[in-house]
């Protein structure tokens, strides 16, 4: 059975397994008992992302349950960053679940991220020499996406990642359409100082295609 199973499993299609861990897997995935709805090779890419950049301040906007925020935050602490990670969100339902984790290093604001008062807010945390990295992974809508590149782009340094989550909707039949990848596609003709790197895709199945903004200048 085991055997008819795996053999079975081998011969899907990368978007048959796509939507299989859509469906299976991605919403009961669990990091120290909080929610954690990401794709495991995405994983992959960012410990080593975090490991080349050691990123001294995190922005996370959109965190959920939660479960991903703190992966970051331990990652962070495991790799001996000394910096801060800053979470964005609507709800206040993964700052509750978060709460016994928190430290003046793990900052959570709930509100808009795109109402100035939140991006000041978030600005204000962050020190000259700071190497900051962002991860849009909120409402994955076109306008929500193109206003948070608009309002973010500055804060993050040269050589360090503007990452949008979840351009897959734009592939698949998974959300909102146009989604994360058309808000990005628009948005990089008009960003010369940044660069699709679709070297972070080398694992092939990816939740964020061109959703690897990398700053070069």
């Amino acid at each position: 059975m085991e055997k008819k199973f795996l053999e079975d499993n081998l011969s899907i299609t990368v978007r048959e397994w796509m939507y299989y861990h859509q469906k299976n897997i991605h919403f009961n995935q669990k990091y120290r008992g909080l929610n954690m709805i990401k794709n495991p090779f995405d994983l992959i890419v960012y410990e080593e992302m975090l490991w080349e950049l050691k990123p001294t301040v995190i922005i996370e906007i959109g965190n959920a349950f939660g479960g991903f925020s703190l992966w970051l935050y331990d990652r962070m602490k495991l790799i001996g960053i000394d910096g801060k990670f800053i979470t964005i969100d609507l709800a206040s339902s993964a700052d509750i679940s978060l709460s016994r984790f928190k430290s003046d290093r793990f900052i959570s604001i709930v509100g808009d991220c795109n109402n100035p008062m939140t991006v000041d807010i978030v600005k204000s945390y962050i020190g000259q020499g700071d190497t900051v990295l962002i991860i849009e992974d909120s409402a994955h809508t076109f306008d929500n996406t193109f206003k948070a590149l608009e309002n973010y782009k500055d804060i993050v340094t040269v050589g360090s990642y503007f990452i949008i989550e979840d351009g897959i909707c734009d592939l698949l039949d998974l959300g909102i359409k146009p989604g994360p990848m058309s808000a990005v596609e628009r948005w990089i003709s008009g960003n010369p100082n940044y660069k699709i790197d679709r070297d972070r895709e080398r694992y092939i199945i990816t939740y964020n295609p061109k959703g690897y903004l990398k700053r070069i200048k």
